[in-house]
Parts: C-alpha cells; sequence; structure tokens
C-alpha cells in the first residue's frame, strides 16, 4: 500500500539539518481566552529577558578571553614578524573556540561573539599606550592582525578602529591580504570534493599559499580544512592525503574556470552560534578561512563566465524514472506511486543547491543521504527511498561515465552500512566537517 504524501514526512522536520521549524501563532492566539493570552505574553516576555541576559553572558565571557587573548599576544608580538603575530593569534583563537565547545549551550560564546571583542580589546590595549613613544607599537601588531584575519562585517568594525588610531600612533594602515597569482583548484574522482588554494601576501610578506579543502556531499559546502602551505604543491599534496589515495588519483591543479561555482563553495559566515569541528586546527581556521575566501571571491568577481549550471532535482526526477521504466520493461520489479518517490529521492539527494555537483556521487554522500532521509520521512516512506538508492547510484555511474571501482564502493552504503568517518560524537548527527579519506 503506497505511503500517503500527507503521512510521509516525520513531524517537525523541514529537510534542511539545523533549521528550526517556524511556528505561526497568530492563528492559534486568537482562539485562547484573555487569561491565556496573559499568560502566553507573559511566558514570552520571559523568554526574551532569558535570551537577553544569554547575551549578556556570553559577550561578558568573550570580552573576558578576548582581553587575556590579547594581553598574552602583545607579550608575544615584540620584535615578532606580522605574519608570526597573525598565526599565532589564529591558534589562540582557535583553542578558545574549540574549548568553548565543551560549555553548556548557553554559557557559549560563538565566533561573533569572539570577534566583536577581539576588535574591541585589540584597539584598546593600542589606545593604553599612545602615551608611549614605542608602546604602542606590539599593540599595533595585533590589531592589524585582528584586522587581517576577520570578515565581514567585523573585518569593517576593525578598519575604522584602525582608520581612528593611526594618527595617535603614527602608524600606516595595513594593506591587508592580497591574491597575488593565480587561483587554481582540483575536485576528487568522486566530483564533490575540491581543493582551492591561491598565493596570498600579507604585510609585504612573501606569498604563502592558501589551501580550502571543501566537501560538497553534505547539506552545504563545507570546508573541512584550510591552512597555509608553502607552495602550491605542497598545499596539493595535503589535500591528497586528505582525500585518500582512490579519490585524489591523478588530480592536478588548474586554473579556476568557473567562479560562479568557487563563490557557492567557498566558506561565508555561517551566522551559527555552534561552529563544530574535530580539532583545533579547524577552529583555528575559521575566521581567516573566511576573511581569504572574501580576498579570492573579490580577484574573480570581475571575471565573466557561463555558470555550469549541471543538474537540477526535476531533470534528474525525469531521466531517472525513464531510465527504470526501461529496466523495468526487462523484468525488474517497480514500486507504486514510484513518480512520487523518485521526485522526493531528487529532492533529498542535493540539498545544498549547488546545481553543479548534484551529479557527483560518493561513498559518504550516499550514507548522508540515507541518514538525512530516515531522519526525514516517516519509516516505511523512508526504507522505499533507501531501496531506490541502489539503481540512483547505478544510473548516475552510467550517466557520468564513473568507473565502476568507485561506483562499487558507494553501494555497501546504499544499503544502509553506516560510514565510520561521518558519525558524530553522540552517534545521531553527521559529521559534516569530518576530513573523510575515501
Amino acid at each position: 500500500m503506497p505511503v500517503s504524501r500527507k503521512r510521509k514526512k516525520k513531524p517537525g522536520k523541514s529537510g534542511r539539518p539545523r533549521q528550526p521549524a517556524r511556528v505561526d501563532q497568530r492563528g492559534s492566539a486568537a482562539e485562547l481566552s484573555g487569561h491565556d493570552r496573559r499568560e502566553l505574553a507573559a511566558a514570552l516576555q520571559g523568554m526574551a529577558v532569558y535570551r537577553e541576559q544569554v547575551q549578556e553572558g556570553r559577550g561578558s565571557r568573550a570580552t573576558a578571553a578576548a582581553t587575556d587573548l590579547v594581553t598574552d599576544l602583545v607579550t608575544v608580538a615584540a620584535n615578532q614578524p606580522d605574519v608570526i603575530v597573525e598565526d599565532a593569534l589564529c591558534l589562540r583563537l582557535g583553542t578558545l573556540l574549540s574549548e568553548s565547545e565543551r560549555d553548556p549551550i548557553d554559557e557559549r560564546p560563538g565566533p561573533d561573539h569572539l570577534a566583536s571583542a577581539l576588535v574591541t580589546a585589540a584597539a584598546a590595549a593600542v589606545e593604553a599606550t599612545t602615551g608611549d613613544a614605542d608602546a604602542w607599537r606590539a599593540p599595533w601588531q595585533v590589531l592589524t592582525a585582528v584586522a587581517g584575519i576577520l570578515p565581514y562585517p567585523h573585518g569593517e568594525t576593525v578598519a575604522e578602529e584602525i582608520r581612528r588610531l593611526r594618527d595617535s600612533v603614527v602608524a600606516r594602515v595595513p594593506l591587508g591580504p592580497t591574491v597575488t597569482g593565480p587561483v587554481r583548484w582540483t575536485r576528487d574522482r568522486y566530483g564533490s570534493r575540491f581543493a582551492v588554494t591561491a598565493p596570498i601576501t600579507t604585510a609585504d610578506r612573501p606569498a604563502r599559499w592558501y589551501l580550502w579543502d571543501i566537501d560538497a556531499c553534505g547539506h552545504q559546502a563545507h570546508t573541512v580544512h584550510s591552512g597555509y602551505y608553502p607552495t602550491p604543491e605542497a598545499a596539493l599534496t595535503a589535500w591528497q592525503t586528505g582525500v585518500g589515495p582512490t579519490a585524489a588519483a591523478g588530480t592536478e591543479l588548474a586554473p579556476v574556470d568557473d567562479p560562479r561555482l568557487l563563490s557557492d563553495l567557498l566558506p561565508a559566515i555561517e551566522g551559527f552560534l555552534r561552529v563544530g569541528g574535530e580539532n583545533a586546527e579547524q577552529f583555528a581556521e575559521y575566521h581567516r578561512s573566511r576573511r581569504l575566501a572574501e580576498v579570492v571571491k573579490e580577484k574573480l568577481r570581475q571575471r565573466k563566465t557561463r555558470p555550469n549550471r549541471g543538474l537540477d532535482a526535476a531533470t534528474a526526477a525525469a531521466e531517472f524514472t525513464t531510465w527504470l521504466r526501461a529496466r523495468a520493461a526487462e523484468g525488474q520489479q517497480l514500486p507504486e506511486d514510484l513518480d512520487e518517490f523518485v521526485t522526493e529521492l531528487a529532492d533529498s539527494w542535493c540539498i545544498n543547491e549547488i546545481d553543479a555537483v548534484y551529479a557527483t556521487c560518493s561513498p559518504h554522500r550516499v550514507a548522508l543521504c540515507v541518514q538525512h532521509v530516515r531522519g526525514y520521512y516517516l519509516d516505511d516512506f523512508a526504507e522505499q527511498l533507501v531501496t531506490l538508492l541502489p539503481d540512483w547510484i547505478r544510473w548516475l555511474a552510467a550517466r557520468n561515465s564513473t568507473p565502476s571501482e568507485l561506483a562499487d564502493r558507494c553501494l555497501p552504503y546504499a544499503e544502509g552500512k553506516p560510514h565510520p568517518q561521518i558519525t558524530g560524537n553522540d552517534k545521531t548527527e553527521a559529521d559534516y566537517l569530518a576530513r573523510v579519506i575515501e
């Protein structure tokens, strides 16, 4: 018996991980009595007061942590090159973010709290030394390092502080990071894991190559590793190691030929309280990877290229249905309401809305899809979708001319095998920031 469309989804599921469902209370409130409405208003007011207290507490903890960080870094900055100060800032900020993950959620300062507090603390450190002929130099280095790693909107705020303070310390305004050569990229054999690298010059120092290791298999493109390398070859080798020999075999860097896809892939401010990450290394680059992504996007913004639109869910559903019906003519059994099941599977396959990677298929992408389907749909409906996944993989492999050795590695996960590298610590949510070796 087919599952009714009205009964196929689990209550409270929106189809996107970690996105809260909206609740429209206007209609129900109209049916409440005067007493109930007053109680509801009081409850909502109490929640608003509590949220304000939580925000104040997070801000206070961020201020204390940022002040200590700046104070310590000022002592380290003396006689050190700017690049050393910036790297030390990232490492210490990463430690703070990593340690805050262990705090209760209502007490945990997020990356935005710490970024704002850093700007204030660094500016205050400079102001405290403006009466001394030389004491301002180390705090100024810290302030300019903060400017070098913070993305919008915090980058705008720290730039204003630098302009405000530069006359009192008679210091030059830092130029900030710039891309001083071609941006290059590659993708793995599955097509959904990317290496992006660019030569970045900061504070008149020699260029270093920054690497973004981007996994587009989940509900959005996630940067699972980033950092500086001395050469593009070293960056590529590090990426290949993180991807694994099967998926990375034969990969080479090439000039970016689709700036719009690159813009979709590079990290941006997410607005989440929780940063996430496997280790302090990921936390350390949380802000800087976004700051440098802004610089890369700006460099490529003027290039006019036709975007690779790729495959979309509607086209995929139509093509897959046709492919299935052709196989049915050879004796394969198909489920009732095939069109409905295929439409839902196609919608669930690529919820990051990056059509250029829609047709890609990797083992952990299949495992993530199964986890999403089973968490989003009612059990009977979910199992019908999972039953279609092996054929979906074979269809994608035929459509993309995927080598059979790669397609075969995906099939066990389509049959429900859990992927050990994407299982979160609580065993219930996927770890989208895992650096998966395929």
